[in-house]
């Protein structure tokens, strides 16, 4: 698969669809934008693009840079008044951090009531008896 430049998309894309290459170039632009805008603000733990892939959340970085904010946090305090524009800016990123890791801890025990609804006890190792199924 050979990638192609963004002057050659938007060159095919006005031939293909006979609109003015001004036009193609602020579409692409504004869907680009949002996907951006997406994945940065960490508002979901999946964004799916088409022909292209998914761009998922790790939990263990998300573990590392909520607590990374929680360390600023609790170092510059709210004693002064000039910092407190970074502590709010802060707060603000590590609530949206900790919104996420529930929601995907909550995916996560979606997905293993799912699997125990359907196979039965699914911490039984392969050392203990079970029913043949």
């Amino acid at each position: 698969m050979n990638p192609k430049k963004a002057k050659t998309v938007f060159k095919d894309l006005h031939h293909d669809l006979d609109l003015e290459e001004n036009l193609v170039n602020d579409i692409l632009d504004f869907y680009w934008l949002h996907v951006r805008k997406a994945i940065v603000s960490a508002t979901y733990p999946r964004i799916n693009i088409e022909n292209l892939g998914i761009f998922q959340v790790k939990y263990k970085a998300l573990s590392k840079t909520i607590d990374k904010y929680e360390n600023a946090i609790n170092k510059l305090g709210t004693e002064n008044f000039n910092k407190y524009v970074k502590y709010d800016n802060m707060k603000s990123r590590l609530d949206v951090l900790l919104k996420l890791r529930d929601a995907m801890a909550a995916e996560k025990q979606r997905k293993y009531d799912i699997k125990s609804n359907r196979y039965g006890n699914t911490t039984r190792g392969m050392e203990e008896k079970g029913k043949d199924s």
